[in-house]
């Protein structure tokens, strides 16, 4: 009901700054940005909202009654203005790419001020806001202040109709959130190098295991981190269609069985811990038109790191990285063969220098985000 704009929760007599984060990755980018708003707006109450079920649940999580919550109503006039009216808030921060029309019209024709943070705008997202922009009412225009991720993000977003003074670049959020290890944890590897696959979508796991497959590196280990676990009974059959046995995380008293060359990782919480442990990275959703997932959570460990072609959602990043020579791409099963045959056989942590200034050179975005927005 709350998509209707239909509140039953706990409201709050405090004024109201509202933070829209779509789903669980800007939830998770936005807390030292949600941190510095509470110092800075102590006698505010926050309101986040996001779309998706899983985002409900990582901001419960990690805020509690900290924070007011409730999903963002459908982008329609007569949701949002009843949004708005059960609401009132003073400020709205947007994150990432939710570019709601009716919620940004009703917010600037009521003078409360709304700006878009960590933007990004895609080139797919690019040529389909172009396509509709003009019933769009120039929505781009009525945002206070933009802060973008990148180069390509800034020019994209003053091609919309952004005033080109009142939009800059930054870093991203993600960055952030990131804790920089002193090292990594594979001294219980037993000789065994393991190949983290993260965050891998359908079909992915197949061409993964045909790459793996045709390596000859007997120490070698494919782990598979499906980013949706619970397809993990369907990868487990398409596996043994071909003859091999994978362990299953779940079976093994969630560890790493180091006597199998497949491990399918089938719960969630763990990634941080798998990379901890690796020799090698490849980050999924790559292989197939999806954009990409996050390279950061592999970089920290300083670990090569190889993806397929689709890494629009974090473009810059993955441009860096193949610059500093710390990603490679490849499309197919025989150009991931031979990528990770190079990077298995690299010297641990020869990268952890390039990596380690990379990342502390960006973080920081979330608190000088303030600098910019007239608050």
């Amino acid at each position: 009901m709350e998509k209707f704009s239909i509140y039953g929760g706990k409201k709050s007599s405090k004024p109201i700054i509202l933070i829209h984060a779509v789903s669980v990755g800007e939830v998770l980018a936005s807390r030292k940005f949600v941190e510095e708003i509470k110092k800075r707006f102590p006698h505010h109450q926050m309101l986040i909202t996001c779309t998706t079920q899983t985002g409900s649940q990582t901001i419960k999580r990690l805020y509690g009654d900290s924070v007011l919550h409730q999903y963002m109503p459908f982008d329609l006039k007569f949701c949002i203005k009843r949004f708005l009216k059960t609401w009132k808030p003073e400020i709205t921060f947007i994150l990432e790419t939710e570019i709601w029309p009716n919620l940004i019209n009703l917010l600037h024709v009521e003078k409360r001020k709304v700006f878009l943070v960590n933007g990004r705008m895609s080139e797919k997202s690019f040529n389909r806001y172009k396509l509709v922009l003009p019933i769009l009412g120039n929505v781009f225009s009525k945002l206070d202040f933009t802060i973008c991720q990148g180069t390509k993000d800034l020019k994209r977003f003053i091609e919309l109709g952004v005033n080109k003074d009142r939009v800059i670049k930054d870093y991203s959020f993600k960055f952030d959130s990131l804790s920089i290890p002193n090292e990594r944890d594979n001294f219980g590897n037993k000789g065994k190098k393991l190949i983290i696959c993260a965050s891998t979508h359908d079909p992915e796991e197949k061409i993964l295991v045909k790459a793996f497959s045709m390596l000859s590196n007997e120490n070698a280990i494919l782990v598979l981190v499906p980013r949706h676990p619970e397809r993990a009974s369907k990868i487990i059959k398409d596996i043994k269609k071909s003859g091999i046995n994978p362990s299953l995380f779940s079976r093994n008293n969630l560890k790493i069985d180091f006597s199998n060359t497949i491990n399918l990782i089938d719960e969630i919480g763990y990634l941080e811990t798998l990379f901890s442990q690796a020799s090698i990275a490849f980050i999924g959703g790559s292989l197939i038109p999806r954009g990409g997932q996050n390279f950061l959570e592999a970089l920290k460990f300083s670990l090569p790191i190889s993806s397929g072609e689709s890494f629009y959602n974090f473009q810059e990043i993955a441009e860096d990285l193949i610059e500093m020579d710390i990603l490679k791409v490849g499309n197919s099963a025989e150009k991931l063969k031979l990528i990770w045959e190079k990077q298995l056989n690299s010297v641990p942590n020869q990268i952890y220098e390039k990596t380690n200034n990379y990342l502390k050179q960006r973080m920081g975005a979330s608190q000088r985000a303030f600098k910019h927005l007239s608050l």
